[in-house]
């Protein structure tokens, strides 16, 4: 499915939101702390590759770099996007530009090939990896 303008802006404007929201809620020291929502942990009691981002999202927003990194480098590449996205939203909004869209669908493009796939599939890997060791 070829997402358009339309479609993929409101939907990561929507995910953004989300996230904002979730970091809000999950700070609750009362619940938050120890709510565990991920089915592989849940189910099989192993975290999985992206275990421990609202962590690392949380300790990058308090700029607590180290301690985001050790929690999950994936926070890293989620707390640049919350925060670039709606930007550059808002930037292509205003110029009539898509290069937003533009930039989603060639990186669509290059991890649908084989060399960026396998290594975007052993950078998950090597991040799993670092969860389970940890």
């Amino acid at each position: 499915m070829c997402l358009t303008k339309g479609r993929l802006y409101p939907l990561l404007l929507l995910l953004t939101v989300c996230g904002y929201v979730w970091l809000y809620v999950s700070d609750d020291g009362n619940w938050g702390s120890r709510l565990v929502c991920c089915p592989t942990r849940l189910i099989w009691g192993i975290p999985c590759p992206a275990c421990g981002t609202t962590r690392a999202v949380r300790a990058i927003f308090h700029g607590e770099w180290l301690a985001s990194l050790h929690y999950n480098p994936l926070g890293l590449v989620v707390s640049l996007a919350m925060v670039v996205v709606p930007i550059w939203i808002v930037a292509d909004t205003v110029t009539g530009s898509s290069s937003l869209l533009r930039a989603y669908r060639f990186t669509e493009r290059k991890l649908g090939q084989w060399p960026y796939a396998a290594l975007g599939i052993l950078l998950i890997l090597a991040n799993w990896i670092w969860n389970l060791l940890k």
